[in-house]
């Protein structure tokens, strides 16, 4: 089954008012828990557009995530970049929105059905004015999601793939594990992309069971409730 979506349909499926549930490190659930009042996002300080992004030209908007241009790069997803703000994001045809209650949430694609969201996350003291990292869970059997065919990284990494297949891929990874401010023990294969990049996969069971890549996460994470009321 593929995830061809157009900007119609994936705009149908998000909503403006609930924020993509955090997955659990056992048996994620398809529906979004009551956010927690704590928040605590690794974002960069500063809402101008990085050097990482200014030096690596972002890719067109595809609304189809099975193109070549929605592949996961190391500052990009499907178009919508690191150091872009919100509204610059949504000038390309990204269908970007975001909770009242967190404007620094930017929901890029919310499917209940299999569970697949991908989120773009800005600095909560200047929500929406520049994109430090994503984050994209799947709520379901993590090893259910390359049926799918969800988006990769170029190297063919994403949920679902082993923790073997990530370390042969990238063979700088570096394991971490962290005690989550929300979520309790994690553990992640952080992979550098560039000079202040990573590709940060959750690994539960020797399976990827979420990842997050961009700015600011070289040290595990992000850490803590991406949206709180």
């Amino acid at each position: 089954m593929r995830l061809a979506v157009g900007i119609a349909a994936i705009a149908l499926a998000l909503t403006a008012c609930t924020a993509s549930p955090e997955p659990t490190a056992s048996s994620p659930s398809p529906s979004a828990p009551a956010p927690s009042p704590s928040v605590s996002v690794s974002t960069p300080a500063e809402p101008t557009q990085s050097p990482t992004a200014q030096a690596i030209a972002c890719p067109t908007w595809s609304d189809d995530l099975d193109e070549d241009a929605s592949t996961i790069g190391p500052i990009s997803f499907a178009g919508v970049c690191v150091g872009q703000s919100f509204d610059e994001a949504i000038a390309t045809g990204a269908p970007v929105t975001s909770p009242e209650q967190c404007p620094w949430y930017g929901q890029l694609v919310q499917m209940e059905d299999p569970g697949f969201y991908v989120t773009a996350l800005s600095d909560p003291g200047s929500p929406g004015a520049s994109i430090g990292f994503f984050v994209m869970y799947w709520f379901g059997d993590p090893l259910d999601a390359p049926s799918w065919e969800i988006p990769t990284t170029a190297e063919g990494i994403s949920i679902g793939s082993s923790a073997a297949a990530v370390k042969a891929a990238y063979p700088a990874a570096t394991e971490v594990s962290f005690d989550d401010l929300a979520r309790g023990p994690r553990t992640q294969l952080v992979v550098p992309t560039g000079p202040a990049t990573t590709y940060n996969f959750d690994i539960v069971d020797g399976v990827v069971t979420e990842m997050s890549w961009g700015e600011g996460l070289s040290a595990g994470g992000p850490n803590g409730d991406l949206c709180a009321l």
